[in-house]
C-alpha cells in the first residue's frame, strides 16, 4: 500500500533522538517534551487496520505498532472497539511489551446503561495492558437537559472511584458538544467538572474539538490545570478541517506553555478518512516529529 512507501521514507528522520543535540552541548536543541510523555492515538489508524480478527487485521495491527515503534514512539493509546483485533488483553499486552510500547490510556466505550460489572471487566482489561488512564472515547451525545449530565458525570466519578482501587484513573475524552451544549450559564463541561471529584475523574482535551467549539483551549488549561491531564494534539486547517499536527492554525506552543508541567501525554492524533489512499502514517509521524521539536 501507499503508505508503506510512505512510512518507509519517513522512519529515518522520525528516529532520531528527542535529545540529539545534547551530546554536542547545544542546550538548546533538547526536548521540551520528552518521549516518555508523547503518545498517539490509534484511532488514526482504524481503517488501515480494519475491523476484522483474522489473521490479516492482526498482521496490520502488528505491523502499526512495530512501525510506530521503529519511529520513536514509546507510547500509544489504544481503543478496545475492535477488540484488539482478536487478541485478548494478554496478547495485545505482549504484542506492546514485543514493540517497547506503553499503553499511555484506553479509550472504551461509557453510558448510562454500562455496569459495574462490566466496567470492572473494563478495568481488568486496562491494568493487563498496562494503562494508568481509561475512559470513554466519547461522552453520550444524546443529552439534553442538564439533569441527564449530572446524572453521567455521578456515574463517572463513581466509575473514577472503582478506577482509583485498581491504580488506574478515569479520563473524559471532551469533544465540542460537551462545550456548545449550554443551560443557562453552564455547559456540559463544567457540569462534569462540578459533578466529578478531582481524584476520581480527569480530562482528556483535545485541542482541534475545544477550538471548534469556539472556546479557547489556552484559558481552559489556565482555568483547570487541576482537572488536565492529557492533551489530543490534533490541528485545524484555514477551513475549520481536521489536518496534521504542526500544518495547521492551533498555536500549541502557546497551550503547552500555560499548561506547564501538569501535562502527563500529549496524544498526536488526526481522524483517518475511510480512504484506501489515505496514509495514516504520514500525519502520525509528522507529529511526533512536532512535539519533538516544538519549543514553548
Amino acid at each position: 500500500m501507499a503508505a508503506t512507501a510512505t512510512l518507509a521514507a519517513a522512519l529515518p528522520a522520525a528516529a532520531a533522538p528527542a535529545d540529539a543535540g545534547a551530546a554536542s552541548g547545544q542546550a538548546q536543541h533538547r526536548a521540551v517534551i520528552p518521549d516518555s510523555k508523547i503518545s498517539v492515538q490509534l484511532f488514526n489508524f482504524f481503517y488501515y487496520i480494519g475491523f476484522g480478527q483474522d489473521a490479516a487485521a492482526q498482521g496490520r495491527q502488528a505491523q502499526v505498532l512495530s512501525a510506530l515503534s521503529d519511529a520513536g514512539y514509546r507510547n500509544v493509546e489504544p481503543v478496545d472497539y475492535t477488540g484488539f483485533q482478536g487478541l485478548s488483553a494478554q496478547e495485545y499486552r505482549a504484542l506492546l511489551d514485543k514493540n517497547h510500547l506503553k499503553a499511555s490510556a484506553l479509550h472504551t466505550s461509557v453510558s448510562m446503561a454500562t455496569t459495574d460489572a462490566e466496567w470492572a471487566q473494563k478495568l481488568e482489561t486496562a491494568k493487563t495492558i498496562g494503562a494508568k488512564y481509561i475512559g470513554a472515547g466519547a461522552d453520550p451525545r444524546t443529552f439534553t437537559t442538564p439533569e441527564e449530565w449530572v446524572a453521567f458525570a455521578q456515574k463517572i466519578d463513581h466509575f473514577g472511584a472503582m478506577a482509583r482501587q485498581q491504580g488506574i484513573q478515569y479520563m473524559v475524552h471532551l469533544h465540542n458538544w460537551e462545550f456548545t451544549s449550554v443551560y443557562g450559564d453552564q455547559n456540559a463541561f463544567q457540569i462534569l467538572v462540578d459533578n466529578t471529584s478531582a481524584k476520581n475523574v480527569v480530562f482528556e482535551l483535545d485541542l482541534y474539538w475545544a477550538t471548534a467549539a469556539g472556546v479557547d483551549p489556552l484559558a481552559l488549561v489556565d482555568d483547570y490545570s487541576d482537572r488536565i491531564a492529557l492533551l489530543h494534539v490534533k490541528d485545524m486547517a484555514q477551513d475549520g478541517s481536521i489536518t496534521t499536527v504542526g500544518e495547521g492554525t492551533i498555536d500549541f506552543g502557546a497551550i503547552f506553555a500555560e499548561a506547564g508541567h501538569g501535562i502527563r501525554y500529549y496524544v498526536v492524533e488526526r481522524d483517518p478518512a475511510n480512504d484506501p489512499s489515505y496514509d495514516p502514517f504520514g500525519p502520525s509521524l509528522a507529529g511526533l516529529d512536532y512535539l519533538r521539536d516544538v519549543r514553548f
